[in-house]
């Protein structure tokens, strides 16, 4: 039966200590009626530790041992079952399940970036290869018209088709050496199999929901903030195919560029991403999948346009707001969202206008200044007259 309320009250705030939340969460929760609170805590007495941290990190230390292929042969569960429980696990169980998952002689942390790092490392190889294909099957198309168009120009003029006869093998000589890499990595990937780890798009998708559960506690935030492998790891995530992990991501990332000290950490974070994947320029990747996307899915559009907005306008100096406005307009981002004015969702509009009320008129400023520069000419002008 459900206790007085004082009594209620009471315990209702020792759990809420207990469940360390950020200061906004527990403000939410302190405004449920008296049911809502007693089914909390119910639900909360009745979840018991089933396992403790050591049980799911063991077995992903085992799966980063490059000589742990027996051992994982041996497991009862794929790495994907075994991440799957951890996120629950790190969900559901009492704080001080966390701190012992995250403490100095688990070292939780470190494993899952570690197990992360390992498979983002799978994913780009993967990524690679895919590109590689897209853009030999081109050259050849486009050998085969350039043939077709100058066929008899070609046996006239010889020069030309030794030339075109050079582009297709370059490409054909660095399509042996990437079929040796295909070759390895499709061996790698049998291997992983029999090692019984899991699929790396869910993987990785894991990885960052355990993430989520991490920073879902301040204890668990201020770890991952100062952990700066982590950061990276989560930005680079966002080469995952799938958007709701994308969404992810980005809401992972929004959440800590808003803290103090925060902005800073997220911009060394695309650093690492451009230089890991080869951007031209910063942010690209992310861009063109919001102004191109292969589907469109509302919560990612929805993520993605939020955290935009805070990298941009959570900025007080006006010339680095202009600046990295700027980054995201060079990358066709205004175009993009000129075209979006109109859809049909009420929260993707509602964070394009957030976006583009805050945004600053460059043109407009510009115009002002000389304006007022002139005005200030005159001013002197008249007064040595």
């Amino acid at each position: 039966p459900m206790p007085p309320d004082e009594e209620l009250e009471r315990r209702f705030n020792e759990l809420l200590i207990q469940m360390d939340l950020p200061p906004e969460r527990a403000q939410i929760l302190i405004h449920f009626p008296a049911e809502k609170k007693w089914d909390i805590i119910c639900d909360h007495n009745m979840v018991h530790a089933k396992d403790p941290p050591e049980a799911y990190l063991s077995k992903l230390r085992l799966f980063l041992d490059p000589h742990g292929a027996k051992a994982t042969r041996k497991l009862d569960s794929t790495s994907t079952q075994i991440l799957r429980d951890l996120e629950i696990s790190l969900r559901t169980n009492p704080i001080e399940w966390v701190r012992e998952f995250l403490s100095e002689g688990s070292r939780g942390l470190d494993v899952l970036i570690d197990y992360l790092s390992s498979r983002l490392y799978v994913m780009r190889q993967k990524l690679e290869l895919e590109e590689e294909d897209g853009v030999f099957s081109a050259s050849v198309d486009s050998m085969a018209n350039h043939h077709h168009h100058t066929g008899t120009l070609m046996s006239s003029g010889g020069h030309s088709l030794s030339a075109s006869a050079k582009k297709i093998n370059l490409s054909i000589r660095s399509r042996k050496s990437s079929d040796l890499t295909r070759n390895e990595f499709r061996k790698s990937a049998k291997r992983d199999k029999d090692r019984k780890m899991g699929d790396v798009t869910d993987d990785i998708h894991l990885c960052i929901m355990c993430m989520r559960a991490i920073m879902n506690n301040k204890f668990g935030f201020n770890m991952v903030i100062k952990h700066k492998q982590a950061i990276n790891s989560i930005a680079l995530s966002l080469i995952h195919e799938r958007l709701r992990t994308k969404a992810l991501v980005l809401e992972l990332l929004a959440a800590i560029c808003l803290l103090k000290g925060g902005h800073e950490i997220i911009l060394g974070a695309f650093d690492y991403f451009k230089q890991e994947m080869r951007e031209t320029h910063r942010f690209h990747t992310l861009v063109s999948h919001f102004t191109s996307p292969h589907e469109f899915q509302i919560e990612f559009m929805v993520a993605c346009m939020q955290f935009i907005s805070i990298v941009v306008h959570s900025v007080e100096d006006m010339n680095f707001r202009v600046a990295l406005q700027y980054e995201f307009t060079y990358l066709g981002l205004d175009e993009c969202l000129d075209n979006l004015k109109n859809h049909e969702s009420d929260e993707l509009a509602v964070q394009i206008s957030a976006y583009v009320d805050n945004e600053f008129d460059v043109a407009a400023i510009m115009e002002e200044a000389e304006a007022k520069q002139s005005a200030l000419d005159q001013v002197q002008e008249l007064e040595e007259e």
